[in-house]
């Protein structure tokens, strides 16, 4: 885990020296809280690696603004799902106009609201509210981490991931196109994990018929990241 925390402090780096904030000398942090031995703790870290990931791959066709949150949450994502409002976010821009905004662990409103399942991360349109719903989404991705890389995304993961994107409406064509550079295949509905992915890539019925992408391999260091579906 180790590895993943280095990026993501060379990641903050990066950002920071690219005038994406400036006149702080915070860094930017993943996480509230002061336990270190929590189970969970591995999660949340390879959900803010995955995130800046994203982030930092975007700066080649983007102009990227973070925008501070509000009180302790000024430069740090909380540990859960939270809403938006009063939390720190990206907004790329294009040719000096908002394109759309970069959100992590921000909760959506939508027809189901007995499913409690907000996305890791979420791609939401420029005009998109403080209290964003399923018409403010373009994409979304989930991260989960492994311990043992050569693991796969059990089927629960999987089922559980394609029924976001059920109940989000997100099975569509995305709204408007975000142009990645070198994660250009992540543009879509993306499960992410260091480990192995649960679709056979000989058999994509089903990730087609829910419109996901699982990401295998994707951690510090790997060349060998493929995106499947």
């Amino acid at each position: 885990m180790i590895d993943f925390i280095d990026h993501i402090t060379n990641y903050a780096s990066l950002l920071k020296s690219g005038s994406v904030w400036h006149d702080s000398t915070e860094v930017l942090a993943p996480v509230l809280g002061d336990d270190d031995n929590d189970p969970a703790m591995n999660d949340y870290i390879y959900e803010f690696y995955c995130y800046l990931s994203v982030i930092v791959d975007l700066k080649t066709n983007y102009e990227l603004k973070f925008v501070e949150g509000d009180g302790e949450y000024k430069f740090n994502f909380p540990r859960k799902a939270a809403p938006k409002k009063g939390k720190p976010l990206f907004h790329a821009f294009e040719s000096g106009k908002l394109a759309f905004q970069i959100c992590a662990g921000t909760m959506i409103n939508c027809d189901y609201q007995r499913e409690k399942n907000h996305p890791d991360i979420s791609f939401q349109l420029a005009d998109a509210s403080d209290d964003p719903t399923e018409e403010d989404l373009i994409i979304i991705m989930d991260a989960k981490f492994t311990e043992n890389h050569k693991s796969r995304l059990s089927k629960t993961e999987f089922y559980k991931f394609g029924g976001i994107t059920d109940v989000f409406d997100l099975r569509g064509k995305p709204k408007t196109i975000i142009k990645f550079n070198k994660l250009a295949d992540m543009f879509g509905n993306c499960l992410i994990t260091n480990g192995r992915a649960y679709a056979d890539p000989t058999d994509l019925k089903l990730s087609k018929r829910w419109a996901i992408k699982e990401v295998e391999h994707f951690s510090p260091g790997n060349r060998k990241i493929s995106v499947i579906g």
